[in-house]
Parts: structure tokens; C-alpha cells; sequence
């Protein structure tokens, strides 16, 4: 009896392609799981519950070995009980009781904390917590702006108010003095645009600062000398206007633009750097949300992936270079995530007070069912055209799915009954299939509160002729 095998997914999610005419490997649905190094699916970790903050903070950074929150309200301190969160007050300059509303940035430079805070006012204010107090940057000419990164000693940011046409900073390795004549300073980024003037996100590509304009972006060469920082190259038609779209990833870059995911790399063949369009698989998915969210973009080193936060979605890039594994998977939480961080090689997620982690010996978000959804391409076992009588179905996973027949890709409504598979069928008898098309598509649906992943399906079948 002829059959076919199905067990490399290293593509993960893609459809650029119609659902029948698109290779195995190119899932058209992958959702709550992602692809391994070993190019199997597997079902996405769960969510653990750690702690349930104190009122009147915001934000979530992994710096300095805390979990570090923000606030501002002059007469109620925020201590939070549980030790591994630091809430660090950044009061208002004029109107201290103003709340804070967003977390720019933060990360540790010299020991301690540099952030840069939005109020519920709309102003935007950068903080150094070295025990000044307060610890407000006073120094005229910081910028105070959303898009900050630290690269050559320095902390750069973008302007506050428009136009956003200069990037600035501070004297090296002193982030208040941002006026030290030939140490502090500013980049000219508006006399090299030929296009949108206003610089809206700063990020780091291998050693060159990234200038981040909504149609284009500059690479610069950055030192603590600035007479020795030069604008290294333009890349045109592509940028983000997001402060944290963007994120280092795999000597990459990757960022938002308002076309969906793309990246800055560097062609080995020319030493140039030049835009690529990592994200086509899923721009179709993801467009209709860009512009509904404030993104967040983050490379997580401990799963190897880049997530792109938007709400309650995560579009996940699993990477090996290795393996050769380059995929796309969304990942559905039953939450709106409000910030993402690593401490320690643990992510952990907030939403309102409440912070998770991200568990893998867990399989449910805290006491929420995780919905695996996988969809494959309409498959015709290599023979096209010819008609077939689907008499069986093998599987090696992990848990125990549904497996789900389409059989008509102009309606993808029309499926067999649903089938409980598990284990290693190939042992035992065959998972009986009553399904007689040209092609099939394989659906497996998964919410049990156990492991799940899918390592290989086979199809036995008999050729019937041309219909």
C-alpha cells in the first residue's frame, strides 16, 4: 500500500502561498507551539503565576538582579513584598503625584538604573537612579526622549519634541552631563534623511548604533570620542516608529515597520548592510493589528527566538543556525501582555499587577487551557490530480491531539470526523481514515494539560485515477 511520510516542519508558519499548492513544511496554521532544533513541533510553555503586585506601579525590567517596577506619587510609597521586584520611584518633575504611564527604557549602566518614563501627562522624562535625589536628569540638553539605547559608554536618545531630527549624548560613562564640551553631543541624523526627518526609535546592530526613521533607517559608527562618529550607511524604504520595535537578535536586528517584520543583516559577500524581508511568512496575519498596539519587541537568549508583543499576541522567530531553522509561530495568551523581561534566563510577563513567568514544566497558563492549533497545506502524497482513497493514518507525538481531515481546499469547512491519536501508532494498528480526495489537510487541535509535540504523520492510501 503506498504511503506518504511527513516529519521536517522547519518553516513553521507561512502563507504566502495558497493552501494548495504550498510545501509540507510550510504550516498554515501554527499556533500555541513553535518549531524545534530537532524540526518537530512542540507545544509552547505554560504560565506560572509568581506574584500579584502592589497597586501603583507599571512597567517590568530585568536589571541588577530584580524585577524592577516604576511609580510616582509623592505620598505613598510602593514597597513590594515580594524581594525579587524593586519598585523604584521617578516622580513627576513639576507634578510629582502624576502617575507614570509607560516604560520607555531601562537597563543598568555603571551599577545602577537609567530609565526613560512616560507620565499619564504625555511627558517623557529620563531618570539615573544612582541615590541622587531626585533622581530626575536635569542637564538642559538630554533630550528626555522614548527611543534610548546604551552602546560606546554613552546612553544616546532620540529628541522629545519634534522634529525628532538629532540623536543625543551623554559625556561618557557620566549619563547625566549631557553637555560636556568634546564628549557629549549630538548626532545630525535630519541632514542625512531625504525623506521623513523625524527620528522616532534607536537600536543596535553588531557594534553601529541603528537611527530608526518610518521610512528609513541610518547605521552609524559610534565611539566615546564622537569626533570619531560617522554615519556608516543609509537603508532606504523601511523603518519603524515604534521606541521599542526594535531588537537585536542573532547578529541581526529586527524591527516593526508598518508592512509587518523585517530585519537590518549583513551581506558576507559585500560587507553592506542591507534590509530583509524576514517577517513576508506572517505579514498578512499580522498587519491588521499593527497600529492597535504599542509593540514590543524582545530577544529572549534562553529560548533562542525574537517575540513581537502585540496585546495578547506574540509572534514568536525561532532560530538555529545549526539546525537551519528559520520559523514563524503565534503564540495566544489569555491575557493583554503590558511588558516582557528576561532576569536570569527566565521570561517573565505583566499584566495589570499580576507577573508570570514563562514555565516549561508547565502546560497551562496558570489554570487556563493552552490551544494547540496546527494546520498543514493541502497535501496530495506526490501524485497530483489523482484521486484517493485515504485508508489510514500514522503518528509519533507526544499527548493526545484530535487529527482533523480537510479534503476540500475551495472550502475549508468540509473535514472528516475528528480522530484521537497519540504515542507511536506505527507500533500497533493503523488510526483508521474514511477520506477519499485528491489531497488532504492534515489539522491537529491540542488544550490537555500535558506535553504535546507532533514528530512525524504518515498516510497510507490507494490511487483511484483521475476524477
Amino acid at each position: 500500500m503506498p504511503s506518504i511520510v511527513y516529519e521536517r516542519f522547519d518553516v513553521g508558519l507561512d502563507v504566502r502561498r495558497g493552501a494548495s499548492v504550498s510545501d509540507a513544511n510550510r504550516l498554515r496554521r501554527l499556533e500555541n507551539a513553535y518549531v524545534t532544533t530537532g524540526k518537530s513541533l512542540q507545544k509552547r510553555p505554560g504560565l506560572t503565576l509568581i506574584a500579584t503586585l502592589e497597586a501603583g506601579t507599571v512597567g517590568l525590567r530585568g536589571a541588577l538582579g530584580k524585577l524592577n517596577t516604576f511609580y510616582s506619587n509623592a505620598g505613598a510609597a510602593v514597597t513590594h513584598a515580594n524581594t525579587l521586584f524593586l519598585a523604584n520611584r521617578v516622580d513627576h518633575p513639576t507634578a510629582p503625584a502624576t502617575q507614570v504611564a509607560k516604560v520607555h527604557y531601562a537597563d543598568a549602566f555603571l551599577g545602577f538604573l537609567y530609565c526613560a518614563v512616560e507620565y499619564t501627562d504625555g511627558v517623557v522624562k529620563h531618570h539615573y537612579l544612582d541615590g541622587t535625589a531626585p533622581p530626575l536628569i536635569t542637564d538642559v540638553n538630554c533630550p528626555h526622549g522614548k527611543g534610548v539605547t546604551k552602546i560606546a559608554s554613552k546612553i544616546w536618545s532620540t529628541k522629545g519634541t519634534t522634529p525628532y531630527d538629532t540623536v543625543r549624548f551623554c559625556k561618557t560613562s557620566t549619563p547625566r552631563d549631557w553637555t560636556a564640551a568634546s564628549d557629549a553631543g549630538f548626532l545630525a541624523v535630519g541632514l542625512q534623511q531625504e525623506g521623513a526627518q523625524n527620528a522616532y526609535a534607536l537600536g543596535q546592530f553588531q557594534n553601529y548604533l541603528v537611527v530608526y526613521f518610518n521610512d528609513s533607517a541610518q547605521v552609524w559608527n559610534v565611539d566615546p570620542n564622537p569626533a570619531l562618529c560617522s554615519l556608516k550607511q543609509r537603508i532606504f524604504g523601511v523603518g519603524t516608529r515604534y521606541p521599542r520595535g526594535a531588537a537585536s537578535f542573532a547578529s541581526d536586528n529586527f524591527f516593526l515597520a508598518d508592512v509587518g517584520v523585517r530585519s537590518i543583516t549583513l551581506n558576507q559577500v559585500t560587507d553592506n548592510l542591507q534590509d530583509t524581508d524576514v517577517g513576508t511568512p506572517v505579514d498578512t496575519l499580522l498587519r491588521p493589528s499593527i497600529g492597535s498596539y504599542e509593540p514590543v519587541s524582545i530577544y529572549l537568549s534562553a529560548q533562542g527566538q525574537y517575540w513581537l508583543v502585540l496585546g495578547a499576541t506574540v509572534w514568536v522567530y525561532s532560530f538555529s543556525r545549526s539546525s537551519k531553522i528559520s520559523a514563524w509561530s503565534k503564540y495566544s495568551f489569555p491575557f493583554t501582555i503590558d511588558d516582557v523581561t528576561q532576569l536570569d534566563n527566565v521570561t517573565y510577563m505583566r499584566t495589570g499587577n499580576s507577573v508570570y513567568k514563562l514555565d516549561p514544566t508547565k502546560f497551562l497558563d496558570n489554570a487556563t487551557r493552552i490551544n494547540v492549533s496546527l494546520e498543514l497545506p493541502f497535501l496530495d502524497a506526490k501524485k497530483p490530480g489523482i484521486l484517493k482513497q485515504f485508508i489510514g493514518a500514522d503518528a509519533v507525538l507526544a499527548g493526545n491531539p484530535l487529527l482533523i481531515l480537510g479534503v476540500n481546499p475551495n472550502d475549508p469547512t468540509q473535514v472528516n470526523e475528528p480522530m484521537p491519536v497519540n504515542g507511536d501508532t506505527r507500533a500497533g494498528n493503523l488510526t483508521p481514515v474514511e477520506v477519499c480526495a485528491v489531497s488532504i489537510s492534515p489539522r491537529l487541535y491540542h488544550s490537555a494539560d500535558e506535553d504535546f509535540r507532533l514528530d512525524l504523520l504518515q498516510f497510507h492510501f490507494e490511487p483511484l485515477g483521475t476524477q
